[in-house]
């Protein structure tokens, strides 16, 4: 038995799972249960979830369990936010590792009541930034971008928030890894030596800051939604119209799950993240150079605030 700590939650799971948080579970009580065993899917229906090329199947069982198909990878069954299930169809550790710790812990996140994004998360000072946007505008290069200027890593891909009482919106850490790939290795001049080559696509590397990695939440300062497209603002705040379309294009679990009740939820919470959060449209900056520069730039701006 393997145990972990991620997403403010004690883990313990029958497979090795190297991304998360080493966790001593001596006299704690456990949040999670991730169990190997056979699992019955009912009728499956395709996502527009991809990893590895590969595309997800989802459904949704009897007593609210949810359940994800990979082929040739695995079948996942969530339960009641405290049971992760898996039937593996792999062989290969590193990807079984993969495929958990990305959308099926979702699942638990989902039905543990967090909000979730598709996005990437740092602490600059005493808040998060976070960054979205679609494949390829650069979200996990952002976040490795801050990293190098010495911002600590919240999230990588799935971000989970949850608010107080008073409605505030706090980033919940999930665990020390973020990806990049080689070219943004390269930009910004990260040391080989100190990534691992990861089974997601070709020359991708992990970077895994575990030593000043941290499970305190964070609170929401800004979001960035990155776009590409030149013809558009550098920077705008977005409207009150703009923020819950994109924060639902930006759910990163099949959008069978957000109907009636499960979707007026997520609008509420995308408005509730909005009170307290500067929101941005933000173009990528074109080049590394460029990238670092807003970096320093947002860096030197956020002391001065702090300091106000």
């Amino acid at each position: 038995m393997y145990f972990y700590k991620a997403y403010g939650l004690k883990i313990s799971s029958e497979i090795e799972l190297p991304e998360l948080s080493d966790h001593k579970s001596a006299g704690d009580t456990i949040d999670l249960e991730i169990r190997l065993g056979k699992i019955e899917t009912p009728k499956l229906n395709k996502t527009m979830i991809h990893r590895r090329g590969i595309r997800a199947s989802f459904a949704q069982g009897a007593d609210d369990h949810l359940f994800l198909f990979w082929k040739d990878v695995a079948s996942f069954e969530a339960i009641g936010g405290n049971v992760l299930r898996i039937h593996a169809l792999t062989e290969d550790p590193s990807l079984l590792s993969l495929f958990t710790v990305s959308e099926a812990l979702g699942l638990i996140l989902y039905q543990r009541g967090f909000f979730l994004l598709h996005a990437s998360a740092v602490q600059i000072g005493d808040e998060a930034w976070c960054f979205m946007g679609s494949p390829g505008a650069g979200k996990s290069t952002t976040a490795a971008a801050f990293l190098k200027a010495g911002c600590r890593l919240l999230s990588d891909d799935l971000t989970a928030i949850s608010f107080d009482e008073s409605g505030k919106a706090y980033i919940i850490p999930a665990y020390p890894q973020v990806k990049i790939w080689d070219n943004a290795v390269n930009g910004l001049n990260y040391e080989k030596t100190t990534l691992t080559p990861v089974s997601e696509g070709i020359n991708k590397f992990s970077f895994q800051p575990k030593d000043n990695f941290s499970h305190k939440p964070v609170p929401l300062g800004q979001i960035f939604f990155m776009y590409k497209a030149m013809n558009r603002p550098k920077l705008r705040e977005l409207t009150a119209s703009d923020i819950p379309i994109k924060m639902l294009r930006n759910f990163p679990l099949p959008l069978r799950l957000l109907t009636d009740d499960s979707l007026k939820k997520h609008f509420l919470q995308s408005f509730q993240c909005s009170k307290f959060t500067k929101i941005w449209g933000k173009r990528r900056p074109d080049g590394f150079v460029n990238l670092q520069r807003w970096v320093d730039e947002s860096l030197i701006l956020n002391t001065v605030d702090s300091h106000a």
